[in-house]
């Protein structure tokens, strides 16, 4: 900026001012800008020459023969050397003046729509100014108010000043936690790969910008495994595992996704599993698996700013982890019913009868852990899907056993003997003796009625399969060929 020659030196500019006459733009400080004159200030100035580094400049306002010393500012020429501030040297009239530019070019490419602004000389009150206005915003209130104070929560009653020196590196607002928040009683089945948690403006996406919400792992935290974490429960606190096929015996978790979710009102929850112990980068997707709970409670991660954090925020109840001498207990009566001691890795030391012949004998290595020794116990003892009628699919293997049992114990086989005194002739049908009745077979095996005559057990069945007689009835068979007078039928019947 060009200095007036007849300013007075700063160092004899002792007078100063007593307030803040006006709040500065503090980049202004650097460029020397004094205090815009009230008023004067427009957008359609035209450069209209040069001469000797002298510029003409129309198209101003309000301009006087005061305006002689101080300062216009240009801005928005399509010629960056005529922008800048610039003493005024002349006065031509309230619409134009001349000032000192030696690098202008005139005409410029946006005469008529150039912005201007005229200023006072930069003086001491510009400093004071200046630093006021510093003071005020470094203390977040007026510059002349006292410095605020606050509270230590080891020290209430003592006002501690709000001072650079107090609050480096401490404010509250330039730090965020990731807290845990709770999601009862979400709703899977299986084939699920994921669900979408919906509230209204519960789960905000934690962005680039805005780092507080949940964090994304296909957005702003984009790789974090743990940041994304989400902790799965059954409705009993206790966590998942898979239940088969190449990682049986994983542990599930869930990892925050954006998916096709909308913020802040839904987020979804990617199914994963990982290896126990292992970390969670080695994990892969987990598909829901019939036998697994349809209603799951979840923790999943919030990021929130630390000055925003309720007091409650960090009780939620810790997951993976000990919470107090109650769970350890806990843990202490699991081992007691497993028959376990607190280094035993596996059930190879607690399992008996591993030999031939029982279920045990086919586990599938020789350290097996629970999961693998029931699953073992469950192929050995087989479904319960039974075809035939004397069994009920579903039924324990108590209840079976009980089954095949009472069917064994009710059955009879009934004998009868026929003599004939008057020969059957061929297809016709035959009342049996006795009023007796049976089950017909609709399978043409005989199952329920077994029929002999001399000698031999005949087939029942369609002729043209070359059968010996039909079950016509529940009280008649039809023979295919003629039996003789005074020949035997033998009817054995199962009741």
């Amino acid at each position: 900026m060009t200095t007036r020659k007849n300013a007075l030196d700063q160092q004899l500019d002792i007078g100063g001012s007593l307030n803040q006459i006006s709040t500065k733009t503090l980049t202004d400080e650097t460029s020397m800008y004094g205090e815009p004159v009230t008023g004067q200030s427009g957008a359609a100035a035209s450069i209209d020459s040069v001469a000797s580094g002298i510029v003409t400049v129309s198209g101003l306002t309000g301009m006087t023969s005061s305006s002689v010393g101080r300062f216009i500012t240009i801005s928005g020429a399509a010629t960056g050397a005529n922008n800048g501030t610039f003493l005024i040297t002349s006065f031509i009239g309230s619409t134009s003046v001349t000032y000192s530019n030696p690098s202008a070019i005139a005409p410029d490419g946006n005469n008529g729509a150039i912005s201007w602004t005229e200023r006072e000389a930069y003086s001491l009150e510009d400093d004071l100014n200046f630093v006021r206005t510093d003071r005020a915003a470094i203390k977040g209130v007026a510059f002349d108010a006292a410095i605020p104070t606050y509270e230590r929560p080891t020290a209430i009653g003592t006002f501690v000043p709000a001072n650079l020196s107090n609050i480096a590196g401490k404010t509250t607002d330039a730090k965020a936690l990731i807290v845990n928040r709770k999601y009862e009683n979400a709703f899977v089945t299986d084939g699920y790969t994921s669900i979408t948690l919906t509230g209204v403006a519960a789960f905000d996406h934690a962005d680039a910008i805005d780092r507080t919400g949940v964090p994304i792992f296909d957005g702003a935290d984009a790789g974090d495994n743990n940041a994304t974490y989400a902790e799965i429960f059954d409705g009993y606190e206790a966590e998942l595992l898979v239940l088969s096929g190449p990682n049986a015996g994983n542990r599930i978790y869930g990892r925050m996704r954006a998916g096709g979710s909308a913020s802040p009102d839904s987020v979804e929850v990617e199914f994963r599993s990982v290896p126990r112990g292992e970390p969670l980068s080695s994990s892969v997707a987990y598909i829901w698996e019939a036998g697994q709970p349809e209603s799951i409670d979840i923790f999943y991660p919030y990021r929130e700013r630390l000055d925003n954090m309720d007091e409650n925020a960090l009780r939620t109840v810790m997951i993976n982890g000990l919470v107090g001498d109650q769970d350890a207990s806990g843990i202490a009566n699991i081992r007691e019913i497993l028959c376990i001691g607190p280094n035993d890795t596996d059930l190879s030391l607690v399992l008996t009868n591993t030999t031939n012949y029982f279920p045990f004998s086919d586990l599938p290595d020789a350290t097996p852990t629970l999961c693998e020794a029931l699953n073992t116990l469950n192929e050995q003892i087989g479904n319960r899907d039974y075809t035939g009628s004397i069994l009920t699919d579903g039924y324990t293997i108590t209840q079976s056993l009980q089954q095949l049992a009472d069917a064994i114990g009710n059955s009879n086989v009934t004998r009868t003997i026929e003599r004939l005194t008057a020969a059957v002739a061929k297809n016709t049908p035959h009342t049996l003796p006795g009023g007796l009745t049976y089950t017909l077979d609709a399978t043409d095996n005989g199952q329920y009625m077994w029929v002999f005559w001399r000698g031999v057990l005949r087939n029942p069945g369609p002729v043209v399969d070359d059968n010996d007689y039909e079950e016509t009835s529940t009280t008649q068979i039809t023979p295919y060929t003629r039996i003789r007078k005074r020949d035997h039928i033998n009817y054995f019947i199962l009741s």
